[in-house]
């Protein structure tokens, strides 16, 4: 069963208590403080679809939504988008990327209908998706304000620019002693062997992060991997890897989903937990959209990714937890505060990796070995 962050981080409300009664010492001063004064440029113009299109949405009345997403995630975004289009509901079904697309298969084969919109982060399947001619060609007409590398393939676009992150028990690791790099990090984990955690390979984001990470830095990077390696816990997904955090069993995490730094910010979460982006080894993984081929509420379907990629929507994203990276966009989590604190230099931007569906098998037998899995 799949654990959400809000229910891993309200846990670790409680694991406060149970800390501080075990002799722990909860850092009173709250949890880290994300920049929001930083420069986000100047939006661009609103671009929404034509009238013609939005009328046709408004007609087909839904938007059918796959994506590895949680409910609170979405939840701003659909109550905005539904505030902005009134008669267009958006039904959400959270599943992992491999779901979403053996599930996509399987009802278009069937004639059931599927998914209008897919929202995933496994680079791999997503191109794998497109392959197959599965996705709609379609250019959204905000394109033209965005960055080349939300460009992700044809007819898919990122969504967001989310950031895998290092999670910390300030009660076992103060914030002063807290590696800000990984290089740190793993030199910091042959001292508390078994105590830092991350998440299985198979998990997208897991293996978003390591492809990223690795083709950033190379030899350089894999020479931290492997050294993570044996010293480190693996759990299948964040929801462990986060309970077990906030219980003490870790007292560190990388390669994080970056959607637990508005959850952590929360009063009771973080007076034990601490987030940081780690500054040579902050991927950033895009999350890519796409209306499919076989869409039951094709214009609907454009009309909302179209609401995605638009200032406001980008802005209700930033309330779930996202990070968005369209200029003009005022968020805590978004791209240009991390850029604040890792540096322009060591952000890992640019959309897939090279060659990762030739390279995937490599890539996870490599970390295999690593972790001794």
């Amino acid at each position: 069963m799949m654990i959400s962050l809000s229910r891993a981080c309200a846990l670790a409300a409680a694991c406060a208590v149970v800390l501080t009664a075990c002799g722990g010492s909860a850092d009173t001063n709250g949890s880290a403080t994300p920049t929001s004064s930083v420069d986000v440029g100047k939006a661009a113009p609103v671009t929404p679809l034509d009238a013609a299109t939005i009328a046709k949405a408004k007609k087909q009345g839904s938007v059918l939504l796959y994506t590895n997403a949680d409910a609170d995630q979405m939840a701003p975004l659909t109550k905005a988008f539904e505030a902005k289009y009134a008669g267009i509901k958006v039904r959400v079904l959270n599943m992992n990327d491999t779901q979403t697309f053996q599930r996509y298969a399987t009802e278009s084969a069937t004639g059931v209908r599927t998914a209008d919109v897919v929202m995933a982060t496994d680079a791999v399947e997503v191109l794998k998706f497109v392959g197959k001619g599965n996705v709609l060609d379609y250019t959204d007409p905000n394109l033209k304000h965005l960055p080349d590398y939300a460009r992700l393939a044809p007819g898919v676009v990122a969504m967001s620019e989310d950031p895998l992150v290092a999670v910390y028990n300030t009660a076992l690791i103060p914030k002063d002693k807290q590696p800000k790099d990984l290089t740190s990090l793993a030199e910091l984990s042959k001292s508390i062997k078994g105590k830092v955690g991350a998440t299985d390979i198979s998990n997208s984001q897991s293996f978003g992060a390591v492809s990223n990470y690795t083709a950033e830095h190379g030899e350089a990077g894999w020479k931290n991997i492997e050294a993570l390696g044996p010293n480190t816990g693996v759990e299948s997904g964040n929801g462990n890897l986060m309970q077990k955090l906030a219980q003490g069993q870790y007292q560190a995490t990388y390669f994080v989903s970056g959607s637990v730094r508005a959850l952590i910010e929360g009063e009771e979460a973080g007076k034990i937990l601490n987030y940081t982006y780690l500054t040579d080894g902050t991927p950033l993984l895009p999350r890519g959209v796409a209306v499919t081929k076989k869409a039951s509420s094709p214009d609907a379907g454009k009309v909302f990714v179209n609401f995605l990629l638009s200032v406001e929507g980008q802005e209700a994203a930033c309330k779930g937890g996202f990070t968005p990276y369209r200029e003009g966009v005022k968020c805590a989590y978004g791209v240009p505060a991390i850029e604040e604190v890792v540096g322009a230099d060591n952000m890992m931007l640019g959309g897939y990796p090279k060659d990762i569906v030739k390279d995937k098998p490599a890539i996870i037998d490599r970390w295999k070995k690593a972790y001794d899995r």
